[in-house]
């Protein structure tokens, strides 16, 4: 067997993570095989610095010196391997953990800002970026969001939600489809928890029967395999309509806490809290019913089995391989993906090339290292405007910023993250509504829209979210550094490597690899150069402040190529 040196090298490596992570094991055993002891196809390792940061913007919470460096030395197949073998920085355990320090809300302060500073703090901090990006991403498509009442206390099950997410994500769709459906959280948020069937006038609540067919799995309108839509004489084709929700909410009745024996009773006290909801019979519709597609569910079967029988029938249309894939590569890569690059991610959907259909991680990785991802000159309508929970996440990660002590007063478990991080038109599971803080369809009126593109995350980008998006910015690189005085309450950016620099010029050029990897403009060197010479005698230390944060600022910070 011939080999390269550093190929062989990547083999060890992959087998020594089969000694330290037994949970890795499936996924190296595949690794190995699929390279074939053969050496890794041109172009798995960046070629640049700048290739290997443009990677980790999509697939991570932002690039840092050290995973650069990593990325650089393993190459895209064997990274991605190891992050889909690294196990899971728990939210709920946490937060458990913190309740268990700090007693139970309302008294203590505890709320879903603690949730949301366990959000960051992992983003940051995380070691299992991928499969964190991932559940981000999963958790504006299976949307649930504290500002609805009947969740805003559930703050464990809210983080064991976002649990299911993260495990799910490098799962198969229809088991995460399961988990979402029997959630209480997500039962609470759209009103099948406690759901009862039809008697009198009482009709079943129909939330959820509709949306996870609209939001969920199959959209409005039948889809090509390239998300292009299906005409009958020229005009698109419902995927379902009125009859189809009234027969789904028949199915999502009679659902209740793991520990409830009525529909009335049980309570959400951790773990029944957040553990799969059970079926009370006596309140299930067991009636037939005719579901999309014409397949009949016979009479007499219970909750479960009614709602297994249904998730194989969605699970099974050919619209979910277009509709899901084309979200995720909208959330990691570019909101306006072509119909080919579409088509080949729901192809793997389809089929991973073993015979599964809906295996997430197949499907990520497709989405990764496509020919379309991987173009390090694409074309102008390539991208997406950075979301400002990814613009916030890469400042603090690119600068290795320190995280905060908890406050006075305070166990060990409370992580305090920055109250801008948790106010600021985009915050973790805080959607408005189901429809997540954008639309997968939205078109910025103007230019986008004139070119038929798509920008998702321009609904929400106005005079008031970019004074806040500024001002948070502000909060975690101008006002936020390691040796400014006061106590520390958020992470604080280490700009040492800036405050160094030999000259204003050396200054731009680090802000601009560390920040902007080498994709800075003459305009903006420009303007920031000009900054520095304004800035005259002022210290080191202050220019690096003023050229983190405007840098922070820029097109190019702003927008993901």
């Amino acid at each position: 067997m011939s080999r390269k040196p550093e190929a062989f090298t990547r083999i060890l490596a992959l087998l020594a993570m089969l000694t330290c992570l037994p949970s890795a094991q499936a996924a190296v055993i595949d690794t190995v095989f699929r390279a074939g002891f053969e050496a890794e196809a041109p172009g798995d390792v960046p070629a640049s610095d700048a290739e290997a940061a443009r990677f980790l913007t999509q697939a991570t919470f932002g690039p840092n010196v050290q995973e650069i460096a990593n990325l650089r030395k393993v190459g895209y197949t064997l990274w991605m391997d190891q992050q889909l073998s690294m196990p899971l920085t728990s939210a709920r355990v946490h937060l458990e953990q913190l309740s268990a320090a700090i007693g139970t809300p309302p008294t203590n302060g505890f709320s879903q800002n603690d949730r949301v500073d366990r959000f960051y703090h992992t983003a940051v901090y995380g070691r299992d970026q991928l499969r964190q990006r991932m559940a981000w991403a999963l958790s504006q498509i299976f949307v649930v969001s504290d500002t609805n009442g009947a969740i805003n206390d559930d703050i464990i099950q809210m983080g064991e939600y976002w649990d299911v997410l993260a495990r799910g994500g490098f799962g198969d769709y229809r088991t995460l489809l399961h988990d979402v459906t029997l959630s209480p959280t997500m039962g609470k948020y759209l009103s099948h928890w406690r759901n009862r069937k039809a008697a009198g006038t009482r009709l079943p609540d129909e939330n959820y029967a509709r949306e996870v067919m609209q939001l969920f799995s199959i959209g409005l309108i039948e889809r090509n395999l390239d998300f292009s839509p299906m005409l009958m004489s020229g005009q698109p084709v419902p995927t379902y309509d009125q009859d189809d929700v009234a027969e789904m909410a028949r199915l999502f009745t009679g659902f209740n806490y793991s520990n409830a024996t009525t529909i009335f009773n049980g309570s959400n006290t951790p773990p029944a809290g957040y553990m799969p909801m059970t079926c009370i019979q006596g309140e299930h519709d067991v009636g037939s019913k005719t579901v999309l597609g014409g397949v009949v569910l016979p009479a007499g079967q219970n909750c479960l089995i009614d709602v297994e029988a249904m998730l194989d029938v969605i699970h099974l249309h050919p619209n979910v391989a277009p509709f899901i894939s084309r979200q995720l590569i909208q959330r990691f890569v570019t909101s306006t993906p072509s119909a080919a690059y579409i088509a080949r991610v729901a192809t793997v959907f389809q089929n991973n090339g073993s015979g599964q259909r809906g295996d997430l991680a197949a499907v990520l990785r497709t989405i990764l290292l496509d020919t379309e991802a991987r173009n390090s000159s694409p074309p102008a309508n390539f991208g997406k405007l950075r979301e400002p929970v990814l613009r916030l996440t890469a400042l603090l990660r690119a600068w290795n910023a320190v995280a905060p002590p908890p406050s006075a007063g305070q166990p060990a478990s409370r992580i305090p993250m920055g109250s801008g991080a948790r106010g600021f038109s985009q915050t973790p599971m805080r959607a408005p509504t189901v429809f997540n803080f954008y639309l997968p369809d939205f078109q910025q009126p103007g230019p986008i829209a004139a070119a038929n593109l798509f920008s998702p995350e321009f609904q929400i980008t106005n005079e008031s979210t970019a004074w806040a998006v500024g001002n948070t910015l502000y909060s975690h690189s101008y006002n936020g550094y390691v040796g400014q005085p006061g106590t520390q309450s958020r992470p604080w950016v280490d700009l040492s490597p800036l405050a160094a620099a030999a000259s204003n010029a050396a200054m731009v050029e680090i802000a601009n690899q560390r920040m902007l990897y080498g994709s800075m403009t003459t305009a903006t060197r420009t303007a920031l150069t000009t900054m520095l010479t304004s800035l005259g005698s002022a210290t080191a230390i202050d220019k690096a402040r003023s050229v983190a944060y405007v840098t922070a600022l820029s097109p190019e910070f702003a927008t993901q190529r």
